[in-house]
């Protein structure tokens, strides 16, 4: 699998789970928990953090060009190239930070749900 293989994966998983966000902040505001409370915030913090991500690789990865238009590869230097992969890496860095948030906020909010 490649790096921007690994960065659609990651995304693609977190997506899934964007509507838990939502759902657990719900169920902790119907249970009476402030909405300032760090559960809460912590939620709106992991999808915020996401759709930056999006945001910022979308402006930096347009949909027309490589390395999203597979079919645009043909006419890059390899320095290029290697410019293009060190991009990649940090996306990957990011959208693994976002899947951090998404997965400690998620299950704090499980766990004071069950209490």
């Amino acid at each position: 699998m490649n790096i921007l293989d690994e960065v659609i994966t990651t995304h693609d998983e977190l997506m899934v789970k964007m509507k838990d966000l939502k759902s657990l902040k719900n169920k902790l505001t119907q249970e009476g928990i402030d909405p300032e409370n760090k559960l809460v915030l912590d939620l709106d913090e992991a999808r915020s953090s996401m759709m930056n991500f999006m945001k910022k690789f979308s402006e930096e990865f347009q949909y027309d060009k490589y390395p999203m238009d597979k079919d645009s590869y043909q006419d890059i230097d390899e320095k290029t190239l290697s410019m293009i992969n060190s991009k990649l890496e940090m996306q990957k860095k990011m959208v693994l930070e976002v899947s951090d948030l998404f997965e400690n906020s998620i299950n704090n909010a499980e766990a004071a749900i069950k209490k």
